[in-house]
């Protein structure tokens, strides 16, 4: 059975398509403006995908160009059907990434003809490729925050460091492509950046070429650094980050993004990728505000919520608001609570000495040691590594002493 997706703001719409597929052994679905349809495709996962163009909140154009960014939706046919019939509106749908466009009023045996033309594409391409084990792809993590100076660098580079230093075999991408920090907080020369494969094409990228900007530390992180100058980075947008990140999942466990304080594109297609989307906060007015307005944006943009972690991250000593009222004004609880340290996380900053690295005893590197372990994969949590790190052990070590 075909599961069809009808994403239109008129029920009497809903009613023309349905009567007009009964033929088919198909399971119609439907949603009744782009935000919600957007949503109900992550949930539903469906064969075949067709959305009207004029809807009251975002177009279909918009609604086909989000879903294309997100990797699962990739392949998946989507079809416009719309009473705009002009050439510049068919060329619109194509460029977003539509497989089809169909003008209102349609002959019901063509637009059976069509989905079943495209489902059987779809199927024929399936089959082509290699199945890919999702126990060998990467778990993806952003780090985002529509405030800057709250630690979103200092988290994800102790994050990724966790990660690499518990499992292995880890990536931090660094896309703050106009004041990029990862580079100097691990202490590492800008031998090779983004901006140093500017002159391949999407589709030219592959894994060889981007091992030529890949660095790696001390304790074998991987990482991708931001240019130098912001103009240098220009070149890399959303399409291109998605092709890479497909590439990249292939060959990591882990992927941590280090995002800038926007949705901008490049922004908005890490966050597509991602797998859990870690939202810092800090305890003022300004930062909850600006964490707010993130999560209406991502309700917005169709993300679960249980995609979504906040964390809590004390960036002063006195006068901050109450953890608890924060997480009602936020209608989330937060996943960790990172507490205010004097000195430790700025000398840590001007030493390129991370705080993971270089004061493993401390308790703030256990609580982000924790954290990591928190996010690994289900099946390394459930299971002892064949040669446990001094990370691991740590982790385990405390895991057993709260057990007590």
């Amino acid at each position: 059975m075909i599961r069809i997706l009808f994403i239109d703001d008129e029920p009497s719409n809903h009613q023309l398509v349905a009567k007009a597929l009964e033929t088919m052994d198909c399971q119609i679905s439907y949603a009744e403006d782009g935000t919600s349809g957007i949503s109900r495709a992550r949930t539903l996962r469906p064969d075949v995908i067709i959305t009207d163009v004029i809807m009251p909140d975002i177009t279909g154009y918009e609604v086909t160009h989000q879903l294309r960014r997100d990797p699962q939706f990739s392949t998946t046919p989507i079809i416009v059907l719309t009473a705009q019939s002009g050439l510049q509106d068919k060329l619109r749908a194509f460029e977003v990434g539509a497989d089809d466009y169909l003008s209102k009023p349609f002959e019901p045996a063509e637009l059976v003809a069509r989905i079943t033309s495209l489902v059987r594409r779809a199927e024929m391409a399936q089959s082509a490729a290699p199945s890919k084990d999702p126990a060998h792809m990467a778990q993806v993590i952003a780090v985002h925050s529509l405030r800057g100076g709250i630690g979103c660098s200092t988290l994800a580079v102790n994050l990724g460091l966790s990660l690499a230093n518990l499992w292995s075999n880890t990536i931090l991408l660094d896309l703050s492509m106009s004041a990029g920090q990862v580079a100097l907080m691990l202490n590492q020369n800008l031998r090779r950046t983004w901006a140093d494969i500017a002159r391949y094409k999407t589709g030219e990228l592959d894994m060889e070429i981007l091992r030529s900007i890949v660095s790696t530390n001390e304790t074998g992180l991987s990482f991708i650094a931001a240019p130098t100058f912001p103009g240098e980075a220009d070149f890399l947008s959303g399409e291109t980050l998605t092709w890479t990140i497909s590439i990249l999942k292939e060959h990591y466990q882990y992927i941590v993004f280090d995002l800038p304080h926007d949705f901008s594109e490049l922004s908005l297609s890490a966050l597509d990728a991602s797998d859990l989307l870690l939202l810092v906060a800090a305890p003022d007015m300004a930062s909850v505000r600006a964490s707010a307005a993130a999560i209406d944006t991502y309700k917005k943009l169709g993300y679960p919520k249980e995609k979504i972690r906040p964390v809590l991250n004390a960036t002063f000593p006195r006068s901050s608001l109450a953890k608890e009222k924060v997480e009602t004004a936020l209608g989330m609880n937060f996943a960790v609570s990172i507490p205010y340290i004097v000195d430790t996380v700025l000398e840590a900053i001007n030493l390129g000495r991370p705080l993971v690295l270089d004061k493993p005893k401390e308790n703030i590197s256990a609580l982000l040691e924790d954290f990591a372990f928190h996010l690994s994969k289900p099946e390394h949590k459930k299971s002892k590594p064949e040669n446990p790190t001094e990370t691991w052990k740590r982790v385990y070590k405390r895991y057993q002493d709260r057990k007590k």
